[in-house]
């Protein structure tokens, strides 16, 4: 655990220092690592405060386009250089240190999906303080639990996720220092508007140090309410020393233009940053998967590289069949978080006109950043309905920085290669702790292994199968495998969820375009050599619950459809 750190003594005529919760003091331990080989590109700085002034030294005229104005800034241009966007971070900083941000204090951000989600954490971690994201797809119920854990943070956000998140006068009196908003909040006098603060002065960076707290996130929560991913520059520079990397035909280059289209609340953004900065290409940064001005962007911008959900990608496969031929320019696709779909993978490299186009798929985790890493080429994923599906193997750890191993889930003990067991994963750049929930983050280390709670075969090749997480676990089969089948089996699919059932067989939920009516024989012919499972049940695209991450809450669509139905995993890794 870390030593306690002591208050600051308070000088003469200065603000008391508020108190520093146990939690940015006391935590365990990360590792760190400076490169992958003698020869690495390695990030050209650390701490998150810094990423936009030193992205303006690396090209300080390249373009930053969003697709509307930030909400921070709502009169400002949709295009800027990486100098102006540094010239808005010290516009923040400024702003909220004239509205009281001190050092050490934590500041949660739950607003609506913007880079300027990014532009204020970066500008609250410039003053020393802690910023804290948010995905605004949470209700009261999850929000206020999570809100809570901080320790009475300040509270960044609009008028329509104090609605939604339950911030009522109560919760903020209650749980919070101040609460600001980017817009006016009628009939609220306990909100102040961030413009009260836009004439602040300027204020001296004074950023945490390498192996203090920087940044908390939360995990997606597809089984509950989300935690709080704590980590500090230390470990996010181990985990970003894999994207700066030169990586033959896939590392990214000062040429590319990169659309980017994740919530920016999400851990994947702390090392995005990193390599953004040590690189310098011109970023199209989205809000919206289906935003007013998506095509006419994707038009004038001609993307070499895109970076988006896996369910985004989903939902865009349409757009690949459009004449405006928005991916034509495309050399790289990557997706994180999950597994992709192959008729996904396939479809988007159908849609650029490059010759060797390239996927890559990494398997991700906030607690670690990148776990493996694979290549895919057009031939790779060429069969349709193939049994396995290529996506499901997911590809290996990064050579000489991390190494993987296979758990019984019941005993504990390690499995032998091709058996299927807990993955556990040692590599630098671990997080810090679940905020609030320590034991529930130390439970699943063990030494330097984390444990991931997948359920995965390492085959002979040290390359990992992913079969299910745990508590997702189906028997007799994959849920991972089925859903990735029946999509590329059934084309008008827009969406298949397998949900394991204590005592009884899985039950598929699946929707489909325009829902069009799910045919009898279709399904009979996709699900023919499947383990078996109840008859579907069809439902709106939309009417699949979400995290922030776009991934299916599983937990709550099974207690929505299937009342009283139970997981077959303990989900004591979740």
């Amino acid at each position: 655990m870390a030593s306690p750190v002591e208050a600051p003594p308070v000088e003469d005529g200065a603000e008391p220092q508020r108190p520093i919760p146990r939690f940015l003091t006391e935590f365990t331990p990360t590792r760190w690592r400076r490169r992958l080989s003698p020869f690495s590109r390695t990030p050209a700085h650390s701490k998150m405060g810094e990423t936009w002034h030193v992205a303006a030294k690396t090209a300080p005229d390249e373009l930053v386009i969003v697709d509307r104005p930030a909400d921070i800034d709502p009169d400002g241009p949709m295009s800027r250089t990486y100098t102006q966007w540094a010239a808005l971070v010290d516009q923040m900083a400024a702003s909220l240190h004239l509205a009281g941000v001190r050092p050490w204090d934590r500041v949660a951000i739950v607003k609506a999906n913007h880079l300027d989600i990014v532009i204020l954490g970066c500008a609250i971690a410039r003053i020393g303080a802690i910023p804290c994201m948010f995905s605004g797809s949470y209700g009261p119920e999850a929000f206020v639990p999570m809100l809570k854990r901080l320790e009475r943070p300040f509270v960044i956000t609009d008028q329509k996720h104090i609605e939604k998140c339950g911030l009522t006068p109560e919760v903020v009196s209650a749980d919070t220092v101040r609460t600001i908003s980017c817009d006016a909040v009628p009939g609220r006098s306990d909100v102040v508007q961030l413009s009260e603060f836009k004439d602040a002065p300027p204020v001296q960076p004074a950023m945490r140090e390498l192996k203090e707290p920087v940044v908390i996130t939360h995990t997606s929560g597809t089984t509950g309410i989300p935690k709080l991913v704590m980590h500090s520059a230390e470990s996010i520079y181990a985990m970003a020393i894999v994207e700066t990397e030169r990586w033959p035909k896939f590392g990214l280059r000062r040429s590319d233009v990169v659309a980017f289209c994740d919530p920016y609340t999400h851990e994947r953004l702390t090392t995005m940053q990193l390599a953004m900065a040590r690189v310098g290409p011109r970023v199209l940064f989205l809000s919206e998967p289906f935003g007013p001005n998506l095509r006419e962007l994707l038009v004038q911008h001609k993307p070499t590289l895109v970076e988006a959900l896996p369910n985004i990608y989903l939902a865009w496969e349409p757009l690949t069949r459009e004449p405006e031929g928005y991916f034509q320019h495309v050399r790289e696709y990557v997706n994180s978080f999950d597994a992709i779909h192959t008729r996904t993978i396939r479809t988007f490299m159908n849609a650029t006109k490059k010759r060797f186009p390239v996927w890559v798929q990494s398997w991700s985790q906030s607690e670690n950043g990148a776990l493996c890493i694979r290549p895919y080429f057009r031939f790779v994923v060429r069969r349709k309905g193939h049994r396995p599906p290529p996506t499901q193997l997911i590809g290996w750890p990064i050579p000489f920085h991390a190494k993987l191993r296979s758990l019984d889930p019941e005993t504990g003990k390690e499995v032998p290669r091709g058996q299927v067991g807990i993955i556990e994963i040692s590599q630098p750049g671990r997080c810090l702790a679940y905020v609030g929930e320590q034991d529930r983050h130390d439970i699943k280390c063990n030494g330097w292994w984390w444990n991931t709670g997948d359920l995965g075969i390492i085959n002979k090749w040290g390359a990992v199968r992913l079969v299910d997480r745990e508590i997702d676990r189906i028997p007799g089969g994959s849920a991972i495998e089925f859903e990735d089948l029946i999509l590329d089996r059934i084309a008008y699919t827009t969406e298949v969820v397998i949900l394991p059932v204590a005592g009884g067989l899985p039950v598929p939920v699946v929707s489909t375009e325009n829902d069009i009516p799910l045919k009898p024989a279709d399904w009979a012919a996709a699900v023919a050599d499947l383990a078996p499972m109840e008859s579907p049940i069809q439902i709106k695209w939309d009417e699949f619950p979400r995290t922030g991450t776009w991934k299916i809450r599983r937990v709550h669509l099974r207690e929505t459809l299937l009342k009283d139905a139970k997981a077959i995993g303990i989900g004591r890794w979740t």
